[in-house]
This record gives structure tokens, C-alpha cells and sequence, in this order.
């Protein structure tokens, strides 16, 4: 079902967040506009393989073994294999997929596409998740989304977008990471441009300027108030109040409402309210086709534009964990990989179509938008790393269902990564992965590779330091 809002409706989707400002907790003062943002900005797009994405039962599928596929399909000049797509359905009653066929993304994207074996640490979904993000505490606790903001997006009101729950949206455990920089979680992509403007869409609306005495009379009135008596040296109140009055102006006066309006206008009546749609409106929903029903699509093309337009950095998104049934079929599995425990199969085929879809779209919108809007800057995907995040992988079979397991592998895709390769080995017999030699590339049958290691590459691929980090330069390309 299409949204279809008001502004009363968008108020009370988002919590009131465009008159109270914005949800990350304490935020601190932002100082600066996006326009300022610095020259050398770097992207990090984490897509949440939410479950338990197996790697086997992708790009290091085996013809051979516990897990082999029938008609595995070889690529052409690559050591990846893809797993062909096949008929799934929720318990032979709904068709499950959309058709999309991994052999269609690697020979789009292999050249800068890289599996990375990996034995993660827990298989627990929400412990699991945020080692994924924090590297298991390898940078003092850092998430990778946060040591990206605090990196390149210093000057960016929504450095840290997160479109994602659970574990993957959880902050870090580093105390020192400003407020700024933690994550900013969006619920609803199609309702939050609303969040970034407080009174636009209001009628009969005087004018700005009413706005504006009517916000310092409150500001007055809250000096006076019983509860800033109470809490006037609190830290966290003092940023929230600096915050709501700084980043809030930034975002009004720099029309982020229009930037990331996704709303089908020819559905809801915007215009009446002084609503304009997105000038890329057209750009987005030509990649992203079902954003309207499709909650994945609609998270991909908001951290699209925040990106593009200097809201952002750093966006994490997560696909659908509900199945989105239409003419008795759904593109997703429920629970996402998750289903696995009960049709580990038709689970992994149907989700890593479903997630590797939007990341092509994603990709495609990258390559042909330029940096800040600048040609001299470059294209966006030049500067971005694109890491699929999950908690754990799937015990290794070809049929019924699965538990979770510890051994798996991680896919990244980048330009900024040396690609078109698997950095470590795969025992087919057994589905298991070993791990490699973290300078050299070479496999290495007694090694394995932790959260640390894939946190690691993401941050050195993208220029990042910190203390402990291991030297990954085969794999990063020009290294």
C-alpha cells in the first residue's frame, strides 16, 4: 500500500521530531553548513544482511560438498561463482523473489567486488550485529559508521544515518564520540523529510518571522521553567537546546525538506501544503522503482540524497524484514535471512537477490553523481566503500532448515578495493572458510579472519587509522 500523508499524519509518524528537533541523544552544536563540509568527504553505505547472510550460498558457492549447487554458474575471468536463482516460496503457498540473478551483479560489479572469509564471535543476532559494526571494539569501540562521521563529516547535520535496528543501529561503547557523529535513526524514509523543517505545510501560517518570535518566546519561557531549574546544569539538555535551535535552522534554511521529499506527488496533495518533491525524484525512483511499498528501496534512495546533498556520510540500511506480498508472490523472505530456520535454501537464494537488486541501484546512482555536484570532485562512488554487514553465517547445507554458525565470509564492494578476488580459501567438502595472510593476500588454511579484520579494511580502504589496526594493503587497491 502507497503512502499517502497530511501534515497531522507526518507529526505523528516521526514523534513530533520536526518541532522538538532532532532524536539522537545530547546532540551537540553543529558550527558549520554541508556547504562546508570537508573537500576530501569519503562514504561508508553498510547494508545489513539482516539474519545471517551465508557465503556459500553466494559469490562462494560450491558445486561439490555440503552445500553444493546444482547448475552453480562460473563468471568469466573471476574466481567468484554465483548460486543460480531458483523457484522459492514460503512453504510452497507464496512465491518468494524477484528474479534478479547474482550472476547479473558480479558481472556488472565483480572488478570492484571482493569476498573476504571470515569466524566471527558470537551467534547471538544482537551481540552479533554490533561486532559487525564495531569490529568487535577494534577501534576503542568505534562503530564504523561513527569513525566515518567523525572522519569526513565533521561539518554534516546527519553525518551518521542509520536505517537500520537491532544491534546494527546501536551506538558504540567509546564515550569520546561526539553526539554529532552518533547514529541519527530514521523510521520511516518516505515520512522524514517532514522531521527536517517545523512549520512548513502549517496553513494560514503568518509568515516565518511569527515563527520566529513564537520560538524565543518559548526559549524564554523555558529559562523560567521548574524543569530548567531542575536541570539547567544537565549536559545533555544544554546540547539538546543548542542543538534544536543550530542543526534544525541549518536544515530549514537549507530546504532539506524539498531535498528528501520522496513522496509520490501525484498520490498526495504537497503542492496544496507549499511541498516540492525532490529535484532527483525522478533519478531515485528510477532505480528504485517500488520505494512507495518497498520500505529497502525507500531507505536506499533517502541515504542516496542525504549523501549526494551534504546531509550525510555515513548511511547504514537494512532490507525489509516483513514480506512484501503483492499478486500472491513477495520479493523477501519474512525475517529476512533469518527464514532460514526454515527453508535455509529458498531464504538465502530469495534474500541475496533481494539485497544485492538495491545495492546495484545504489551503485548505478553513485557512478553518475558527481561529488558535491562538482565534476572536478570526482563521481560519489569513487570515494565509497560499500560493506554487507552480518551477524554470523548458516550451518553449511543444501536443504531444510538452519542454525546459525560462526564461519562465513563478508562481501565489500568498492573502486577503492583491489577487487575481483576472494581473500582467503573455502574447503568445499566441508563449506567451511580459512583465512589468509592480511598483507600478502595469500590464503592461509590456519588462519581465520575476526570482525576485527573486515572493520580494518573498510577503514583503511577509506583512509582511516587508529591505534591496533593491521596492515591490509593487498587488499587495498593502489596500496
Amino acid at each position: 500500500m502507497a503512502y499517502k500523508t497530511n501534515r497531522r499524519d507526518a507529526l505523528t509518524a516521526l514523534g513530533g521530531l520536526a518541532t522538538l528537533g532532532l532524536t539522537y541523544p545530547g546532540a551537540r552544536l553543529l558550527s558549520q553548513t554541508p556547504a562546508d563540509s570537508l573537500k576530501e568527504k569519503k562514504f561508508v553505505f553498510t547494508i545489513c544482511a539482516v539474519g545471517g547472510a551465508n557465503i556459500v550460498d553466494s559469490f562462494l558457492a560450491q558445486g561439490t560438498g555440503a552445500a553444493a549447487y546444482e547448475n552453480l554458474v562460473t563468471i568469466p575471468n573471476s574466481p567468484f561463482h554465483a548460486a543460480p536463482v531458483l523457484k522459492n516460496s514460503i512453504k510452497g503457498a507464496i512465491d518468494m523473489g524477484n528474479g534478479y540473478a547474482q550472476e547479473t551483479f558480479l558481472k556488472k560489479f565483480m572488478a570492484d567486488t571482493i569476498v573476504m572469509t571470515s569466524e566471527v564471535s558470537s551467534v547471538n543476532h544482537i551481540v552479533a550485529a554490533k561486532r559487525a559494526m564495531s569490529g568487535d571494539n577494534a577501534n576503542g569501540g568505534r562503530t564504523l559508521p561513527e569513525a566515518v562521521a567523525m572522519a569526513y563529516g565533521k561539518n554534516l547535520p546527519l553525518a551518521n544515518l542509520m536505517l537500520a535496528g537491532g544491534g546494527y543501529a546501536q551506538n558504540g561503547d567509546d564515550t569520546s564520540v561526539g553526539d554529532m557523529f552518533r547514529a541519527q535513526i530514521v523510521s520511516d524514509p518516505l515520512m522524514f523529510a517532514f522531521a527536517t523543517h517545523g512549520y512548513k505545510g502549517i496553513t494560514d501560517l503568518a509568515g516565518a518571522a511569527e515563527i520566529k518570535t513564537g520560538r524565543e518566546l518559548r526559549n524564554q519561557l523555558e529559562l523560567v521553567s521548574r524543569f530548567h531549574g531542575q536541570f539547567k546544569d544537565s549536559r545533555i539538555l544544554d546540547s539538546y537546546m543548542k542543538n534544536r535551535e543550530a542543526v534544525i535552522d541549518t536544515l530549514e534554511k537549507g530546504d532539506t525538506v524539498t531535498k528528501l521529499m520522496l513522496l509520490d506527488p501525484a498520490k498526495n496533495d504537497l503542492a496544496k501544503y507549499g511541498f516540492e518533491v525532490s529535484k532527483d525524484i525522478n533519478l531515485v525512483r528510477e532505480k528504485f522503482t517500488n520505494m512507495g511499498n518497498d520500505i529497502y528501496e525507500a531507505r536506499l534512495a533517502l541515504a542516496f540524497l542525504a549523501c549526494k546533498n551534504g546531509l550525510s556520510n555515513s548511511a547504514t540500511i537494512a532490507p525489509s524484514q516483513n514480506p512484501l506480498i503483492a499478486d500472491k508472490s513477495t520479493p523477501n523472505a519474512p525475517i529476512a535471512f533469518d527464514w532460514s530456520h526454515v527453508d535455509h535454501r529458498s531464504a538465502q537464494n530469495t534474500m541475496w537477490s533481494y539485497i544485492l537488486k538495491g545495492i546495484d541501484g545504489l551503485i548505478e546512482l553513485l557512478k553518475a553523481t558527481d561529488v558535491d555536484g562538482d565534476p572536478a570532485k570526482g563521481k560519489m562512488w569513487d570515494r565509497s566503500v560499500i560493506y554487507i554487514a552480518t551477524e554470523f553465517g548458516r550451518d553449511k547445507v543444501s536443504g531444510n532448515g538452519s542454525g546459525h554458525h560462526l564461519n562465513n565470509g563478508t562481501v565489500m564492494i568498492s573502486p577503492l578495493l583491489n577487487g575481483n578476488k576472494i581473500y582467503g580459501g573455502i574447503d568445499a567438502a566441508t563449506g567451511l572458510t580459512h583465512g589468509f595472510n592480511a598483507q600478502t593476500g595469500e590464503p592461509d588454511k590456519t588462519k581465520h579472519m575476526r570482525e576485527r579484520d573486515m572493520y580494518g579494511v573498510v577503514c583503511q580502504a577509506l583512509g582511516i587509522d587508529y591505534m591496533g589496526r593491521d596492515n591490509y594493503k593487498a587488499m587495498i587497491r593502489g596500496a
